[in-house]
């Protein structure tokens, strides 16, 4: 008969314990430095929070089976594969995507950005509500509708002009130009493209990366930022294209605020609004140099 050989403590729940906490002290640290928003986007951090909380006590909870005894047969190996991506996480850094790792494919100019127009999500919603109106009256008593449908109406109201202020009020612009801040740089690149003839002639500031490439005319460039709508896994790049006599002296990823007119041009065979530059000024990076749809 084989006895089975046992530990007077459990290893495997002491490596269980010690990479939780591991895992707890990371995006512990990712959340203090800021550099979570180079993995995820802002809304998602509550989510880590609450997730760094249950690790740590489901590592307090576990501590009292590390002192119980445990047979040999029970390996430790499986847990090489949370062990394993824990150590590269605190080894490699969380860096900013530079332009040399953004494919020409990939960069969407205009209102181009698959994750900027929202058209057919606004559709659906707006006969989502219609149904759930419709659903809603055919529950009052006959003589009661009307009453329903002048609530309605006035709370429609309300909403709509409430929606429209806040449009209005997102899409000023100051002095006569567009300045496209880091909030709104989504909305406002699917604005000018939505409505293009609305904003010809305009003057617009907006900052970002130099990206260049060989499908551009040499007077041409796109002033670049990151979009992030979840996570670091789904980024895309966007931008404005610009048209500038001295192109050539710009360098590829070096940040600049460009001030010039928005004009009417076309770029692989589709019409869509451009910059034409008027000068450009050195920036500093931004503290979070991604943007978002939403």
């Amino acid at each position: 008969m084989k006895i089975m050989k046992t530990r007077s403590y459990n290893m495997d729940a002491a490596f269980k314990a010690v990479v939780l906490l591991g895992y707890a002290l990371f995006f512990f640290l990712t959340i203090r430095s800021g550099q979570v928003l180079k993995y995820v986007h802002p809304r998602n951090v509550p989510v880590i929070k609450v997730a760094v909380l249950a690790m740590v006590l489901i590592s307090v909870f576990l501590i009292h089976e590390v002192f119980k005894p445990q047979r040999m047969k029970e390996s430790s190996i499986p847990l090489l594969f949370f062990a394993v991506p824990l150590l590269f996480a605190f080894l490699m850094p969380a860096q900013s995507v530079s332009s040399a790792s953004i494919a020409y494919e990939d960069l969407s100019l205009g209102g181009t950005s698959k994750y900027a127009d929202k058209s057919e999500l606004n559709m659906e919603y707006s006969d989502e509500s219609v149904a759930y109106e419709d659903n809603n009256l055919d529950a009052y008593p006959e003589e009661e509708n009307l009453n329903a449908i002048n609530s309605n109406t006035m709370d429609s109201a309300t909403l709509d002009s409430s929606t429209v202020d806040a449009a209005e009020k997102k899409f000023e612009l100051i002095d006569g130009t567009v300045i496209v801040d880091d909030d709104y740089y989504v909305a406002w690149m699917q604005e000018i493209y939505d409505n293009m003839d609305k904003y010809i002639g305009k003057k617009i500031e907006v900052t970002g990366f130099v990206y260049k490439d060989e499908q551009f005319d040499e007077n041409e460039f796109v002033s670049g930022r990151m979009m992030m709508v979840c996570c670091a896994a789904d980024m895309q790049t966007i931008g404005f294209l610009c048209r500038y006599n001295q192109t050539a002296e710009l360098k590829a990823d070096e940040w600049i605020k460009v001030y010039g007119t928005i004009e009417k041009g076309e770029f692989d065979g589709s019409d869509m609004t451009t910059i034409e530059v008027e000068h450009i000024e050195n920036t500093e990076k931004p503290e979070v140099d991604y943007v978002y749809p939403f």
